[in-house]
């Protein structure tokens, strides 16, 4: 096992232990607020400005943290990632008690609502019909199963958004972005699911386990680098848009090339690409049906955009063309340039 394999472990394990618990002290700790404050319960017209403000919140945690490159320093930053994913738990309970579903609330229906919102299916825990939400029952294991899964997602995403590869400061600016579109997305997939009728099911309900390694370290197989390389094609493009590409973009981009996980020749390629103003061809294929790469990309881009302290419409069309190709809605592209 490699030291980036081992890290990468411990991050994860980190992350999974705390969550086990943060579920059941959100709920008591929700309930005891709202219990002692009864006229802070919000309501439905409270929602969007509740999830602004968490997603502002968590960009503030998460922008202040001090990385050093690589998986093992990012051992540092569990404490933040935990926090964030605490506050986004919060945020789950607070937009359910916005909808009047506080008493329907469980730590079960919480990590489905969250693992959701992820990206991954709950394993039939959740199942929309038209107005209807169904909630399975949920087991000791399947409680533990969805931890699993949980734990390996936020893994995969801090890992997934190129932190430790990015230059000494901007990796925290990633971070605020990547947690701002993040507890966003948690906030929107809860208020859509939450604006339904919550049915209890008495079915049990179980999931396929999916353990740390398959979800958070893979092979580094032709696939991975195929991706990694499109996405620095990608900012080399954008880095010429205007014409030049100045000493902190090739700083920026030379970095990524020299840590990228791709054979010499594709860096050899890239750095020649590099170093002309000829906009190269691209593929996103290799990005489209992987929404931790996809998103990557996007922060990645705004971030290079904003380098020189200004932000220029041909870089924004540009930022908005891609994301289009990745198949991200308009609303959610201008979220990520605005973070």
């Amino acid at each position: 096992m490699t030291n980036k394999q081992s890290a990468t472990q411990n991050i994860q394990a980190k992350i999974t232990e705390n969550l086990e618990s943060a579920f059941d002290a959100v709920i008591i700790e929700r309930n005891k607020y709202y219990q002692e404050n009864p006229g802070k319960i919000p309501n439905l017209d409270s929602i969007d400005s509740i999830i602004r403000s968490s997603a502002l919140a968590n960009a503030a945690i998460s922008g202040g943290s001090s990385l050093v490159p690589g998986p093992i320093g990012m051992l540092a930053i569990v404490p933040e990632l935990v926090l964030v994913t605490r506050n986004q738990i919060s945020l789950i309970y607070d937009v359910a008690a916005a909808h009047g579903q506080k008493e329907a609330i469980t730590k079960e229906l919480l990590a489905a609502v969250f693992v959701s919102a992820m990206g991954t299916t709950a394993g039939g825990l959740l199942v929309v019909q038209g107005s209807k939400l169904l909630v399975r029952r949920a087991s000791l294991q399947v409680f533990q199963k969805l931890v699993v899964i949980l734990g390996g997602k936020i893994t995969q995403q801090a890992l997934k958004s190129a932190i430790s590869k990015w230059l000494p400061g901007v990796g925290a600016a990633a971070m605020a972005a990547w947690s701002n579109y993040m507890t966003r997305k948690i906030g929107n997939k809860s208020k859509e699911l939450f604006s339904k009728q919550i049915v209890q099911n008495d079915d049990v309900a179980d999931i396929e386990l999916i353990t740390p390694l398959d979800i958070s370290v893979k092979d580094n197989n032709n696939e991975d680098r195929s991706s990694e390389y499109e996405k620095i094609q990608i900012l080399i493009n954008l880095a010429k848009i205007d014409g030049q590409v100045d000493g902190l973009e090739s700083e920026f981009i030379g970095n990524l090339i020299d840590k990228a996980d791709i054979t010499h020749g594709e860096k050899i390629d890239l750095i020649s690409s590099l170093g002309n103003l000829e906009r190269q061809h691209f593929d996103t294929k290799s990005l489209e049906n992987s929404p931790d790469e996809a998103i990557a990309l996007l922060v990645s881009l705004t971030l290079l955009a904003k380098l020189d302290g200004r932000f220029h419409i041909t870089e924004k069309l540009y930022i908005k063309q891609i994301g289009k190709m990745l198949n991200f809605s308009a609303a959610d592209i201008e979220e990520v340039m605005a973070s």
